[in-house]
């Protein structure tokens, strides 16, 4: 019998309802319209798309962040959201790591203490909590940086400390949302090689939401979101298709 997927969504729809008029009743937004996708242990893969398509919100559903209208999410053949809150929560915590633009650094905590948190958490002891964080900062390049706080590290460095902090639980997959949007280029190449190296050191599956081409295209695998579907783009079709829009509006 085949082993299942680590990830595996089937069918996936989520809508919202609209504010609306006493002339307009009713009205909703279809953002997902029947998405499918699966991933495998260890795989990196981009999904991209023009700005104000869902993919943020199917980062978060697939991220157990947020629940589809309908549809399915499993890992490892297990229904997800077939679970406690409570046990979904402990789940999240422990098997999924998540970067996001903003690196949500706590400001009054060292980085090394930003990294140990999930661990802590978790119920893990500050001892083992300290060891499980300190040869992340390490690999990120921050072995000199422990003690800092975010406010005496650059925007790069800052992001290097949430990139520790989201594999300190060893997670099977992380899910990063515009991991590079608010760093300048430079920084950002450097980011985008971390992911790669992180990746073949640890095997974690990486799933990026990205506007940068860089980025997207040093994944394994690219998936389109457009029309509320995902499609797999080859590996020679053009970009520009999902460049952002001048002005665009949230991903």
């Amino acid at each position: 019998m085949a082993e299942a997927p680590l990830l595996a969504c089937r069918a996936l729809f989520k809508t919202y309802a609209m504010p609306t008029t006493r002339s307009e009743q009713g009205r909703s937004l279809d953002v997902l319209r029947g998405v499918d996708l699966t991933i495998g242990r260890g795989e990196m893969v981009s999904i991209v798309g023009q700005s104000g398509v869902g993919k943020s919100t199917l980062l978060h559903i697939i991220g157990t962040l947020d629940r589809p209208s309908s549809g399915e999410v499993r890992y490892h053949g297990q229904d997800v959201f077939a679970q406690t809150e409570q046990r979904m929560a402990a789940f999240r915590n422990r098997r999924i790591g998540f970067i996001f633009q903003f690196h949500h650094l706590l400001a009054e905590f060292s980085a090394l203490e930003n990294v140990m948190l999930p661990a802590l958490i978790a119920g893990e002891s500050q001892k083992r909590a300290r060891e499980q964080a300190l040869p992340l900062l390490e690999a990120v390049g921050l072995a000199d940086r422990v003690l800092h706080k975010p406010g005496e590290l650059s925007g790069g460095e800052q992001q290097r400390v949430a990139v520790a902090r989201a594999l300190v639980m060893q997670p099977d997959i992380v899910f990063a949302d515009e991991p590079t949007g608010n760093l300048d280029s430079r920084t950002s190449d450097g980011i985008h090689h971390l992911l790669v190296d992180l990746n073949r050191r640890t095997e974690t599956a990486f799933v990026v939401v990205t506007h940068n081409v860089r980025l997207a295209w040093l994944m394994q695998r690219h998936l389109l979101l457009k029309d509320g579907v995902v499609r797999e783009l080859s590996a020679d079709e053009a970009p520009e298709e999902f460049l952002p829009r001048k002005g665009g509006e949230p991903s």
